[in-house]
């Protein structure tokens, strides 16, 4: 510290401007402190900041992996995020993570919505996807699960019908597309309220599960494993799959089941056959299914399977 002497005293300099008299010395103390003390709020900032941006950044990349892989990037979504805090904070208080994570899942939510609307193929599978894996996992977190889970393809068939209303061309979707996300959950939790109904009164028969179990039981039979009689009702059930289909009059329905179905080709693979998008396969699968529910002679052979 460099050292004055100012009327036979020494003092030491603690500005460069002033250091003449005790009053300047005081006012320049006063603007040191609050020169330090700005300092040191600028610091906390900064450190703050810094984890605001970590905290973010984790945030954003969990909920890419949960709503929007192959759609939104992390490191968009990070920026998205720190755009919509600074337009709803209030005063200097941070986000806690509860809020960051809301934040999150309203941006994922749009841009879901959005890429489920778009006419862009590749972005339309990739938001397929999404939402297939998103009704899957909530499921799981209903209070339905349990009870779900006993009973053999029911989760599956749960998603199933949920994704045949997304997927219907009528189905508008929420007002608001940052609740898209909540909006497809509450589909979903009454789809698995009125299966279980269903079960209950025993009308619920999986036509799609009992066409894939189909082809497994009919190798073991053919392998002579199994009951005769159970041998004949698949015999009989195949034989009438095959005529239904066939004679299906839709040429999209008739292709997507005698694809999947008869010769065992996947929606990813049907789609790129066909240069549709993958929820197009979806789609007219599930219609063409509800076609063959109405086949007296196939929902007997089936409840007959399934008693």
């Amino acid at each position: 510290m460099s050292i004055y002497l100012v009327g036979g005293n020494l003092l030491p300099k603690t500005c460069q401007f002033c250091y003449l008299s005790k009053e300047s010395l005081s006012v320049c103390e006063s603007r040191n402190l609050l020169t330090v003390i700005g300092h040191a709020r600028e610091l906390k900032m900064s450190d703050q900041n810094e984890d605001l941006q970590s905290e973010i950044r984790v945030v954003a990349e969990k909920a890419v992996q949960t709503y929007t892989q192959g759609i939104l990037e992390a490191e968009a979504l990070v920026e998205q995020i720190l755009v919509e805090w600074e337009r709803v904070r209030k005063g200097e208080l941070l986000p806690s993570h509860d809020v960051l994570v809301r934040i999150a899942q309203r941006i994922c939510s749009r841009t879901l919505y959005a890429a489920w609307r778009t006419r862009d193929m590749a972005v339309r599978n990739a938001a397929f996807y999404n939402i297939r894996r998103y009704l899957e996992n909530s499921l799981l977190k209903t209070r339905y699960a349990a009870l779900l889970r006993q009973i053999a393809h029911a989760e599956e068939d749960v998603v199933h019908q949920t994704l045949e209303i997304l997927l219907n061309a009528e189905t508008r979707g929420p007002d608001d597309p940052a609740a898209f996300l909540k909006w497809m959950q509450t589909i979903l939790i009454r789809q698995a309220h009125g299966y279980l109904q269903r079960q209950q009164h025993g009308s619920e028969v999986s036509l799609d599960t009992q066409i894939e179990l189909l082809q497994e039981r009919l190798v073991d039979h053919n392998d002579g494993a199994g009951d005769p009689l159970e041998h004949v009702l698949l015999q009989e059930l195949h034989e009438a799959l095959s005529k239904a289909i066939l004679s299906m009059r839709n040429p999209n329905y008739r292709s997507v089941l005698v694809y999947t179905y008869l010769a065992g080709v996947d929606e990813e693979e049907l789609a790129r056959r066909l240069h549709v998008a993958v929820q197009d396969i979806y789609m007219w699968r599930y219609r063409a299914l509800k076609t063959l529910r109405h086949n007296q002679e196939i929902m007997k052979i089936l409840r007959s399977l399934v008693e």
